[in-house]
């Protein structure tokens, strides 16, 4: 029975055995599954194929095996390190997006170039530049530097060297050190000085007397000059590759002594051998002779020679004394006198004499209707001066000048002109002409001046007492107004009024008159046609049908949304009305003929027809009339045949977009 029960036992530990090694064999058979199913393998092809002996990859993070170059990973990101000797690490992540096969291509670590400098005997001085391949890399005594693998040229520079050039093999991974033993320049230093005899030292040591040669290898020198009453010198220079051999010229200079100077009055001239020097201490050359000169007007001149000993010191002091001149002063009529501003009572054709200083005076004769005199007088002691001033009434001032001064004053400038023959109005050919632009031979006898511009609000505002800066050309004014403006320059001139005037109303003229006035229509047709032309013209700026640039302001591109009717292919900016002289000049420099605003003209309107056959001669138009001739265009203009020189229109009344230019006959 025990045998029995031994086998039993027997039994059940064979069969716990086999047991466990089922298990085992199972868990070793999932195992290889997984392997096999799970993991994944990446193989890295590295190169290049110098990398390839010393290669190693490093895992960084992240789960994954490495073996003969393979990594074996069950998923996920995995960063790794691949590196080899002389070779730079790259590092790079795996996932599951990663290709099976990975390149990896290492850079050759660069090669360290250390480079030292080895001078003999003294320190090594100057900036040292260092180049590779002729590019400058460093500045320095020493040199550290990368560069990939290869040839290289290596150049040294130094201002107090010899250059230096050397060919260098660096490889990859390298520490190259270089030692560059320099090689000083020789050179020379040429020292002259005036006078010779100078003891020349060289940093403080004594080289002998110029003029000297004094041989030096390269570098920078302290130089000293001594030469006994002279000052000394001191200098540095330098020896160099691109100075060799250097050369001063020196000028000594004498000892110096101290002279102060001091004058009463402080505010006059000081001049030391001639040059203009300010009061107080100045130093002057010793053992020679200095002039010293004091000057103000007004006073009798100080002069004086000096010489001084090596390192004197001395002070002088200057007192000038007035010098007094007498001036007789007359006038021809009694006016008021006054002497740089000071008010010095009446003068009258008997005159007065005055003790005044000797030096530039202002003297203003002033009398209420002349105009004043400045004249500027110097007295003398020597002589008496006499002065005798003839003062002008306003109007004689005016015409004796030849100018409008009145018209001036109100910013208006005016251009004189001699007309010649022409024939006003348009042939019958003429593109764009109206029947009653009649043609008229015209000749003229006298000049005539007349306004660069159209008469402006502000200029206007002036007649009316109104008050305004506006440059605008004045408009919505009827022709009386503007006929009435010309009368009230007139007044202001001093001028004979060339309008006949009732009340506020026009009623005749006066041809004779050289007053203001509105210009005739053939006076302003031969401006805008004929005027330093062979040949009558059909605009302003000629015949052609293109418009010019900047010409004048008309209805354009820039009035669209305000006019119907617009002139293509210009725009001149404005959609109203523009300040004077906003557009360029013409042949003649007037502005504004073509455009901007309409311009009244002297003439009657009538539908009469005029003599179109003998020569007009100073033609003034129509005898007599109710309705005014209008002539230019505007800004409201849209139709090219408007802005034709013999364009004429008539006018009743002020209209937005009338304005006029005055004129007048020279004589």
């Amino acid at each position: 029975m025990q045998i029995d029960d031994r086998i039993k036992q027997a039994q059940r530990r064979g069969a716990g055995i086999y047991l466990l090694g089922a298990v085992f064999t199972f868990f070793v058979f999932a195992a290889v599954l997984s392997w096999l199913f799970l993991v994944k393998a990446y193989v890295l092809n590295i190169g290049p194929t110098e990398a390839l002996p010393s290669a190693t990859i490093k895992v960084d993070s992240g789960s994954a095996y490495v073996a003969n170059h393979k990594v074996y990973t069950l998923g996920g990101t995995v960063n790794i390190s691949v590196s080899a000797q002389t070779f730079e690490t790259t590092s790079l992540a795996i996932s599951n997006d990663s290709p099976s096969n990975i390149e990896v291509i290492l850079q050759p670590s660069p090669a360290q170039i250390i480079g030292s400098i080895e001078v003999e005997g003294a320190a090594l001085s100057g900036e040292t530049s260092w180049y590779i391949e002729n590019s400058l890399v460093q500045v320095g005594n020493n040199l550290n530097y990368s560069v990939a693998a290869g040839e290289y040229e290596l150049s040294v520079n130094n201002p107090y060297y010899k250059p230096y050039t050397t060919t260098i093999n660096a490889q990859r991974g390298e520490r190259l050190e270089v030692a560059v033993k320099l090689e000083p320049v020789q050179g020379a230093i040429s020292i002259n000085t005036q006078p010779s005899g100078a003891e020349i030292f060289i940093n403080n040591e004594m080289k002998g007397t110029s003029p000297l040669v004094v041989e030096l290898s390269g570098g920078k020198y302290s130089l000293t000059s001594l030469l006994q009453g002279y000052q000394s010198i001191e200098d540095e220079i330098e020896v160099s590759s691109t100075a060799i051999r250097p050369e001063r010229n020196y000028r000594l200079l004498p000892v110096q002594s101290q002279l102060n100077i001091s004058a009463s009055p402080n505010d006059g001239v000081l001049l030391i051998n001639k040059l203009e020097q300010p009061l107080g201490l100045h130093s002057l050359d010793a053992n020679t002779s200095h002039s010293i000169e004091y000057r103000k007007p007004g006073y009798f001149p100080f002069k004086r020679s000096i010489k001084l000993a090596p390192q004197e010191q001395q002070s002088m002091s200057i007192a000038l004394e007035p010098e007094i001149g007498r001036v007789w002063i007359a006038s021809n009529v009694e006016a008021d006198l006054s002497i740089d501003s000071k008010a010095q009572g009446k003068v009258g054709p008997d005159g007065r004499a005055f003790e005044l200083m000797a030096k530039p005076l202002t003297i203003v004769l002033s009398k209420k209707g002349y105009r004043s005199v400045t004249q500027s007088v110097t007295a003398s002691s020597a002589r008496e001066l006499k002065v005798e001033v003839k003062l002008l009434t306003e109007f004689d001032a005016r015409r004796k000048e030849g100018r409008p001064l009145a018209a001036n004053q109100l910013g208006i400038k005016l251009l004189k002109f001699n007309p010649d023959p022409f024939v006003m109005g348009s042939p019958p050919n003429e593109t764009g002409r109206r029947r009653n632009e009649h043609q008229v031979k015209v000749d003229f006898t006298r000049s005539f001046w007349v306004s660069e511009t159209e008469i402006t609000q502000a200029q206007f505002a002036a007649f009316t007492g109104q008050a305004s800066n506006s440059k605008l050309p004045q408009v919505e004014v009827t022709w009386d107004q503007a006929a009435l403006f010309c009368n009230w320059l007139s007044v202001q001139e001093g001028l004979p009024p060339f309008y006949k005037v009732s009340g506020a109303k026009v009623t005749g003229f006066d041809t004779a008159s050289t007053g203001y006035r509105l210009p005739t229509e053939a006076e302003w047709e031969w401006l805008a046609k004929k005027a330093k032309r062979s040949r009558s013209t059909v605009y302003v700026w000629g015949d052609q049908t293109r418009i010019p640039t900047n010409i004048g302001n008309f209805a354009d591109e820039s009035a669209k949304g305000n006019q119907l009717i617009l002139l293509e292919q210009y725009n001149d900016g404005q959609a109203g009305l523009a300040p004077v002289a906003s557009f360029k000049a013409d042949r003649i420099g007037l502005f504004d003929l073509a455009g901007n605003a309409s311009e009244w003209v002297h003439d009657f309107y009538t539908t009469a027809l005029p003599d179109t056959q003998n020569v007009q001669t100073d033609y003034m138009g129509a005898p007599r009339g109710t309705q005014h001739v209008v002539k230019g265009g505007n800004y409201t203009s849209g139709r090219l045949r408007e802005l034709r020189a013999a364009f004429r229109e008539v006018g009743e009344s002020a209209k937005p977009t009338i304005g006029f230019r005055i004129a007048r006959y020279d004589n």
